[in-house]
């Protein structure tokens, strides 16, 4: 449900700089060996919304309100700058930027400086890691990617985007040890994304680890245990979140990509559903065009969703909402709405705003009052 190929021409540039600024750090040459078992989280895998020790944000994860930047972004000290001043003249308290994407990490020197900078400025920051969506891995270790039946690298509708096998524990502790990169520069938070297998015409992708009669719910399940437990050994207090299909709210099985809101519920603190009203199929909710009733579709989806959470959980639920143009014109006024609607859904003021270009107008972050 991601769009990131929205992206301006300064972010654009900027990918450039990512190396003399530090922040790229390469791919390890060698999937690690499997890490050994860690045992550190609850044996039924129920998490504890907690915070972080290691920074002077003092923001809870349950009142979040943040915007997504890309590495690229956030390498031009201007842009810090510039996010800083939105973050003190709005409601937002938080970042969300990417440390590990498609096409690599950055956690080098640069990144570092990042955080602190942000620190300072008593702002929550949160590390997105895109863990099986992963062309640099895929690339350099072809013997764990999916493949198509010619032997090359699979991708959905030959759009370039690989994936490594959601079943491989060499995959596993690529993102096990990107995690704990994120956490040793301090992050207050690392999230997840493309924690699921890969959608579209999977039929024909070839898999070098899954054997294609797995329940694949139940292998994301193994995988969220391990990835909580193996980063809770180093860091136990650490506040993990995962991203989740907006329709894993609607409908409970899996979505063929092994996604269930219970599942994610009992090993992360926040799960984040990926609400863009854009995305939505025309006729979901009854709507011609859902794009155009924001309000609605993060409503009715929250809603839905409640069925699927247990009923002993403490996970926070934390939405991603649209802040970018698709389907429809948004303007302000609907970013507002779904904020609202969040709300009205009884899920607080918590939210993460998603532009693929990072740009952001403040207005629908100054206040919140419920849809009359």
């Amino acid at each position: 449900m991601r769009k990131d190929s929205l992206v301006n021409v300064i972010v654009l540039v900027a990918s450039i700089v990512l190396v003399v600024f530090g922040f790229r750090s390469g791919m390890p040459s060698a999937p690690p060996a499997p890490l050994t078992p860690a045992g550190s989280a609850p044996s039924d895998g129920t998490s504890t919304a907690v915070e972080m020790s290691t920074s002077t944000a003092v923001v809870s994860p349950a009142d979040v309100r943040a915007v997504y930047l890309t590495a690229a972004t956030v390498s031009i000290p201007s842009n810090v700058r510039a996010i800083i001043d939105l973050v003190k003249s709005t409601r937002l308290n938080a970042v969300v930027i990417n440390v590990k994407d498609g096409d690599g990490t950055y956690l080098g020197k640069g990144m570092q400086n990042v955080v602190d900078e942000f620190q300072k400025a008593g702002i929550y920051t949160i590390a997105r890691v895109v863990v099986f969506q992963d062309n640099a891995m895929a690339k350099e270790h072809p013997e764990i990617a999916l493949h198509d039946a010619s032997g090359g690298l699979w991708s959905n509708n030959g759009g370039g985007s690989y994936w490594v096998d959601p079943a491989s524990s060499e995959a596993w502790n690529v993102n096990v040890a990107a995690a704990v990169g994120a956490l040793k520069l301090g992050f207050n938070e690392v999230n997840f994304d493309y924690i699921r297998f890969p959608s579209g015409s999977i039929q024909t992708a070839v898999y070098p680890v899954y054997d294609g009669m797995s329940s694949m719910t139940g292998i994301m399940n193994s995988f969220f245990q391990y990835l909580t437990s193996h980063i809770r050994a180093s860091y136990p207090r650490a506040v993990l979140s995962a991203d989740l299909f907006a329709y894993s709210f609607v409908k409970n099985d899996g979505l063929g990509v092994g996604q269930q809101v219970g599942d994610a519920a009992k090993y992360f603190n926040v799960i984040s559903p990926m609400i863009y009203p854009s995305l939505y199929t025309p006729g979901n909710f009854g709507f011609p065009n859902p794009a155009e009733e924001p309000y609605q579709v993060v409503l009715q989806t929250l809603e839905d969703g409640k069925k699927f959470l247990p009923a002993t959980s403490t996970v926070i639920v934390r939405p991603w909402i649209q802040s970018f143009t698709m389907g429809t014109v948004y303007d302000p006024q609907m970013v507002g709405d779904e904020i609202r609607a969040i709300h009205d859904a009884g899920y607080g003021d918590t939210w993460m705003a998603w532009n693929p270009a990072n740009s952001y107008d403040p207005t629908p972050f100054l206040s919140i009052s419920s849809r009359p």
